[in-house]
């Protein structure tokens, strides 16, 4: 069996109490970050999809999950990312994937690219609206050192 690194982002900070319990019904060893809201955990499986609904079945109850990640590319290049959701919700996704003549997971991969690239473009949008208002009030070269001396702290 394969090892796989799964990170488990929760909806909450859990505290060292939950997680202890935590471990102990799962028999999974969890590794947190300071911020208490993102766990590690390595899963022997077949599978990475067996993986994920391992920690899914033991820790689904347990702890508040909001999403499971693989923290390594596959072979393919690509994440994997489990998000629970509403029987609802998924029915919408078939519908709209079978209007699109998509499968799931490809009309997923472009919404989610899509959306990484709204963020991109509204970020990049700010920054703007930043820079031209800077660039009312100072030259570009106070600007440039003003930012080389913040960089170099």
């Amino acid at each position: 069996m394969t090892v796989h690194a799964i990170e488990i982002t929760l909806t909450r900070a859990v505290g060292a109490v939950e997680l202890s319990a935590a471990q102990a019904a799962s028999g999974l060893r969890l590794a947190p970050a300071d911020d208490a809201r993102r766990l590690a955990v390595l899963v022997s499986a077949k599978t990475v999809h067996r993986a994920v609904r391992k920690i899914w079945k033991r820790l689904g109850d347990a702890l508040p999950i909001d999403v499971l990640c693989t923290i390594f590319p596959g072979t393919d290049g690509r994440y994997l990312m489990s998000i629970p959701l509403s029987d609802e919700a998924w029915e919408h996704i078939r519908s709209r994937a079978a209007a699109a003549g998509q499968s799931t997971e490809d009309l997923l991969h472009d919404a989610v690219l899509q959306a990484l690239a709204r963020e991109r473009s509204t970020r990049r949008a700010q920054l703007e609206c930043r820079l031209n208002q800077l660039l009312s009030d100072f030259t570009p070269e106070e600007i440039t050192s003003a930012a080389a001396r913040r960089i170099a702290q």
